[in-house]
């Protein structure tokens, strides 16, 4: 029996994990003990200590008892009472900056600060991305049940039953089911308006497992939008006096729209405007409508979204690969960060958007996930804006889209006409992978092939395998992220498949040459990337693709 326990003096002895499950000793007490939505961001604390080997008991309110038990890994939910090794209980409401700061960093600050004592660091808010699950046979018996009504379903949840500052009046939300293809299901737990089917919900625990058979979710800021976030469910959430991008995670598949005030995320609970009928209860219901009906676009139809993650780019180069593009997807998300710019002269186009996270230095990966969550494309083409694709190259990749492929590359050459990437693969006894024929004239690969990992510098990637692995893991920077998105993606029984038949140009280091230490940022990657992955290249040394038996 292996056991863990906190770094740190004597008061340590109490924290104690085995592998094996058997709990050795105490676990650590995380306490939360407000609303469905504090409770579930505060989860991701919990989810940091047992990363790091330790059982879990959380502490809330025995009305969320339902909705936290589906968390997969906590050990127990209680009621509060006596010890909390970590206290969440007022950890936002006293940060004089929360209008600015998001839950889970707030979160962390706290549960951080309550255990350097102790000797131990949850590391930074990054990959916290509250998690519930609801078993298949749950899931297979209500599609049974639902199947009556005509896809996709649609979820609605109108209001708080707590502040009229999180709700939208009944008559604008039958406006916006009117205008919303499929069927719309009311979740209030008031008699719903006439354009939608009223489940009378009066148990959370039923909400719950009507969000994970849902198709979409539109709802204001309340507890049923953590509830689907949680289980992966899309969502267009509404901003009015809290902002949802503050509470989930660009790893969600979320759109948030607003209505059109200066006064939203004023973080109050009774609005200093009118207090009774405050003016975020009406936004405009074509704009809700319209983002549900492009979100619900993506399950159904074979729309390519092309994400271009830019840090400062040559303009000319930016806009031959958006000129590549444009005639091939439906739209181009142009994402930046805070320190990106992007060029005077940048191509314009209606469906070309650029979009900025006020989030400052967070690599490729973290860009790629806040543009993807802009996005409405069932597939999602992730390409690097010094990469210039043929015509017809993504007609090529999504032919290769069929049940079951969750990642499509493509050959990639230099200007100069030799190979960058025509698949990557590693020898018996390595534990990396390499370019295949690089620097070579032709391709050995001649027909669509699958493989265990493939370059990231442009690839097409399924939007429901994008997020059921929570896009790209937010502690890469730049390098290595791309070898462990292909890794995750197949460790959730993807297949990745490369095809020589789609091709293109890419120029190679356009972004991350401009950012300085290069190796020291490869470095740091590597070092992340065989920290996750080490006991997977040890088992699978001499088997090629490699598999995931040893987990």
């Amino acid at each position: 029996m292996v056991t863990q326990a906190l770094r740190g003096g004597g008061g340590n002895a109490a924290f104690k994990h085995t592998v094996s499950g058997k709990q050795a000793g105490p676990a650590v007490v995380v306490r939360r003990t407000a609303a469905i939505g504090d409770a579930l961001c505060a989860t991701v604390v919990a989810d940091k200590l047992i990363e790091q080997g330790y059982d879990v008991v959380f502490q809330s309110h025995p009305n969320i008892h339902c909705v936290l038990r589906r968390h997969p890994w906590i050990t127990r939910v209680e009621v509060p009472g006596g010890h909390a090794d970590i206290d969440l209980d007022g950890a936002y409401e006293r940060d004089l900056n929360r209008r600015n700061r998001h839950f889970h960093a707030m979160f962390m600050d706290v549960a951080n600060a309550q255990l350097s004592s102790r000797g131990l660091n949850l590391g930074p808010p990054t990959n916290c991305r509250p998690v519930l699950l609801v078993g298949d046979d749950v899931r297979n018996a209500l599609r049974a049940a639902f199947s009556k009504y005509e896809r996709p379903w649609v979820f609605i949840c109108p209001r708080s039953d707590a502040y009229n500052v999180r709700q939208v009046a009944d008559g604008v939300w039958n406006d916006i089911a009117a205008k919303i293809s499929g069927t719309k299901f009311w979740i209030g737990r008031h008699p719903g308006p006439p354009n939608t089917i009223d489940l009378n919900a009066q148990h959370m625990d039923n909400v719950v497992e009507w969000l994970s058979i849902a198709d979409l979710l539109v709802s204001v800021d309340t507890g049923p939008l953590h509830i689907a976030a949680a289980l992966g469910t899309p969502i267009v959430a509404i901003s009015q006096s809290s902002s949802p991008e503050l509470h989930l995670n660009d790893q969600n598949d979320f759109v948030a729209v607003a209505p059109a005030l200066d006064c939203l995320n004023c973080q109050q609970n009774v609005c200093p405007k009118n207090a009774n009928i405050p003016p975020c209860q009406y936004i405009e219901p074509s704009l809700v409508a319209n983002w549900a009906n492009a979100r619900l676009r993506s399950r159904f139809n074979n729309d390519v979204s092309a994400i271009v993650p830019i840090y400062q780019p040559e303009v000319q180069t930016l806009n031959r690969c958006l000129t590549s593009i444009l005639p091939q997807v439906r739209e181009v998300i142009v994402t930046a960060e805070a320190y990106s710019r992007v060029p005077e002269g940048a191509l314009r186009h209606e469906r070309i958007r650029y979009v900025r996270t006020g989030a400052a230095q967070i690599g490729y990966g973290r860009n790629v996930n806040f543009g993807a969550r802009h996005s409405n494309g069932r597939f999602l083409l992730l390409l690097n804006d010094d990469v210039f694709l043929d015509p017809g190259a993504v007609d090529r990749m999504v032919a290769e889209m069929v049940p079951g492929v969750g990642m499509v590359a493509h050959l990639l050459r230099y200007p100069d006409g030799t190979i960058y990437h025509a698949g990557k693969t590693r020898s018996p006894g390595m534990r990396g992978w390499g370019h295949i024929d690089l620097h070579q004239l032709n391709p050995t690969i001649k027909a669509p092939t699958e493989l265990e990992n493939c370059c990231g510098a442009s690839v097409l990637v399924r939007r429901g395998a994008f997020y059921r692995i929570g896009g790209f893991d937010e502690d890469f920077f730049i390098y290595a992220e791309d070898d462990d998105f292909a890794l995750r993606i197949r460790r959730d029984g993807w297949r990745i498949i490369y095809t020589p038949h789609a091709t293109g140009i890419h120029m190679e280091h356009q972004s991350t040459k401009k950012l300085g230490d290069i190796m020291g940022a490869v470095n740091k990657a590597n070092a992340i990337f065989h920290r996750k992955w080490g006991k997977y290249l040890d088992h699978n040394l001499n088997r090629i693709p490699g598999n995931f038996d040893y987990e």
